[in-house]
């Protein structure tokens, strides 16, 4: 998991005067240890859990149970956004790459520099395809942690999503 290095980032870009937090918004993987959350008492105490066990340093916001913030911000188990002092959105991605959110926080950071050197950047929209490293091992540990049924029923997920987007045999 990426916290330890997304808090490093969030402290190195502290005194620039960037703000970060974690929202806890749902288990992505919920099994026998941590189950789905059916209570508030349920859903902090696996944000506490959460915090210990990855030694989270920055603030943990934790979504309702209904999943307010989740809905809102696209549903994805990791997504990261960066929301400027007028609150616009500058960078979104589904899935959190603390190498790419640097370049973000940069770009975000020298426009608004410019900005107050009175130049008027004009907005535009930009696509980028990450690619991220996957630690299977890790990521397997990762669910076995949370029970053996998240493991199971990750996998039947991945097979039977294999299966509705392979191409059909025409007979």
């Amino acid at each position: 998991m990426a916290c330890p290095s997304l808090d490093a980032l969030a402290a190195e870009y502290r005194e620039r005067g960037v703000q970060s937090a974690f929202v806890y918004v749902r288990e992505a993987h919920p099994g026998e240890y941590f189950p789905h959350h059916d209570s508030m008492e349920r859903k902090l105490a696996h944000a506490r859990e959460f915090h210990r066990r990855f030694n989270v340093q920055r603030p943990i916001l934790v979504d309702d149970l209904d999943g307010t913030a989740h809905r809102a911000f696209g549903m994805l188990p990791n997504m990261t956004y960066i929301i400027d002092q007028r609150h616009t959105n500058v960078f979104r991605a589904d899935w959190t790459d603390v190498s790419l959110i640097r370049i973000a926080l940069d770009y975000a950071l020298g426009t608004q520099e410019q900005h107050h050197n009175g130049l008027r950047p004009a907005p535009y929209f930009a696509e980028l395809l990450g690619l991220r490293q996957v630690d299977q091992a890790a990521f397997d540990a990762g669910l076995l942690r949370n029970g053996p049924k998240a493991h199971t029923e990750f996998y039947e997920a991945m097979k039977r999503r294999r299966r509705s987007t392979s191409p059909r045999q025409e007979d």
